[in-house]
């Protein structure tokens, strides 16, 4: 072989070398994108709700599915109360949930959750109800006054709103009844009054058992949470902010579509034996809450006033890390990529 032959093969040889490399770059490239894409895969998202109004926009969103436009795999349960939730995500049974606020703390301050958001703030759909001889406040001194005792609402009443009209724990006999017998308590007169939550009070005004002598929202928020186990946020962060993109649109499907709401809502109370309940009564209760995401600042400052609180009366073991138990950042990322 001739020395210009062998140098042209040589030089061929090199070619077809860095063919071979520049054809298994994208393979390389493709595998590697496909592990990174593994490695930020949306995971399923087990979802734990109050089946009631306090979680009402949590409803509606799982109900209708709003939840299929970002194509989430979302597996909801239904609890009667936030306690029942938050019993779940301690026993790693569910991820995220809806609770109110005092469990809620249990569970920062034990680090186990995270705020990551409001489902709604609900202080006109709880309040004070009594029967018609009682005229204000004032008239229950000596009374017997029903609230669930360890609720949010109990609490609210006994330690907020019943001071600022003077009226004190000692000043009445204290009923613990749950929300669902209230109304029977008032009915047949074991109890002159009960705080408690919609949609009792709304049921007791339509069937002339009480008027509503007050709600609570002008004295708190009364905020539900929407709550992340802390494992699964560090474990899996893009698949919070997924979840949160698409909470973002079920709380503007609560907005732009009021049929649907009250639809699914209807369809809940309905299938809880609630058959007095009418579309049109729960069109009006569904004017009284706020449905509003962020966590503002005003609202930082209110929660950590009621753990403090809490905490003092020994009835909060442990004040949360507050950097690690609030997280509006991270609903300001999905807002980023909505």
């Amino acid at each position: 072989m001739e020395p210009t032959d062998i140098k042209w093969q040589l030089r061929r040889r090199a070619v077809l070398k860095g063919m071979g490399a520049l054809a298994l770059a994208p393979i390389i490239a493709s595998t590697a994108a496909g592990r990174a894409q593994a490695a930020a895969a949306i995971q399923p998202i087990r979802f734990g709700l109050q089946n009631t109004f306090t979680g009402a926009a949590a409803v509606v969103w799982a109900r209708q599915h709003v939840y299929r436009k970002r194509h989430l795999n979302v597996q909801a349960y239904k609890f009667a109360d936030g306690r029942g939730v938050r019993n779940a995500m301690l026993a790693g049974k569910v991820d995220f949930g809806t609770m109110n606020l005092t469990p809620f703390l249990v569970g920062a301050g034990a680090g186990n959750f995270v705020l990551i958001g409001f489902v709604l703030l609900g202080g006109d759909t709880i309040g004070l109800m009594a029967n018609n001889d009682i005229k204000k406040v004032g008239d229950l001194k000596g009374k017997n006054v029903s609230i669930t005792v360890g609720s949010t609402t109990g609490g609210i009443f006994t330690d907020n709103v019943g001071p600022k009209f003077g009226l004190n724990k000692d000043d009445y006999r204290i009923v613990n009844l749950p929300p669902q017998d209230q109304l029977s308590g008032l009915a047949s007169g074991s109890i002159a009054a009960f705080a408690g939550p919609e949609p009792y009070l709304t049921l007791g005004t339509e069937q002339k058992l009480g008027h509503v002598l007050l709600r609570f929202g002008k004295y708190d928020p009364n905020p539900t949470c929407l709550v992340v186990n802390a494992s699964f946020l560090d474990k899996h962060p893009e698949t919070v902010v997924a979840f949160l993109r698409s909470w973002l649109d079920g709380v503007k499907y609560w907005h732009d579509d009021p049929k649907g709401v009250v639809q699914a809502l209807h369809s809940m109370y309905q299938e809880d034996g609630y058959t007095t309940l009418t579309p049109a009564m729960i069109a009006k209760i569904v004017k009284l809450p706020k449905v509003e995401p962020e966590i503002t600042p005003d609202l930082v400052k209110y929660i950590k006033g009621q753990a403090q609180r809490l905490h003092d009366k020994n009835r909060l073991p442990a004040l949360p890390d507050w950097n690690k138990a609030i997280r509006p950042d991270l609903l300001k990322k999905a807002k980023a990529r909505t």
